[in-house]
C-alpha cells in the first residue's frame, strides 16, 4: 500500500504545459497546483488547482496523473478534482521556480502577474 506522500511525490514532476510554452519548464509541484492526495483502499483522489479559469489543460493533467498513479502497486482508481474557487496565486510557485521565471523576464503566468522579488540587501528599506 503506497503512502499519500509517495503518491504525491510520483506526480510532482508532471510538467505544466503553459510554462513549457514560455520557455521555463515548471512542474505542477513547483507551480504549487497540487492541494492534496488522499488514498483509501486503492482509490486515490488528487485535489488540485488551475492557474486560470480559462485553463484548457485540465484533461492533460488528469491523464498524466492517472497514468502515473495507476502504475503504482495498490492503486485501483484515480480521481482528479479541481478547485473551482480558483485560489491559486503566483505566490504558490516555489522560490527557485520564480527565480527561473525572473531570469527569463517572465512577468505573467496563468494570466496573473508574478510577485516581484526584492533585491538582496533591500529588505525593510524604503524609497521614500
Amino acid at each position: 500500500m503506497p503512502s499519500e506522500s509517495e503518491l504525491l511525490e510520483r506526480i510532482q514532476t508532471v510538467p505544466d504545459p503553459c510554462s513549457l510554452a514560455v520557455g521555463v519548464p515548471l512542474s505542477i509541484g513547483e507551480m504549487g497546483l497540487v492541494q492534496a492526495v488522499e488514498y483509501d483502499a486503492g482509490r486515490v483522489t488528487v485535489r488540485m488547482q488551475l492557474t486560470s479559469p480559462m485553463c484548457m489543460m485540465a484533461a492533460y493533467f488528469m491523464r498524466e496523473i492517472e497514468q502515473r498513479l495507476l502504475a503504482e502497486a495498490g492503486v485501483t482508481s484515480v480521481h482528479v478534482a479541481f478547485d473551482m474557487a480558483l485560489e491559486w496565486r503566483p505566490e504558490h510557485i516555489c522560490a527557485s521556480a520564480r527565480q527561473r521565471l525572473a531570469d527569463r523576464r517572465i512577468t505573467m503566468l496563468g494570466g496573473r502577474m508574478l510577485p516581484r522579488e526584492k533585491p538582496e540587501g533591500r529588505e525593510g528599506t524604503s524609497d521614500a
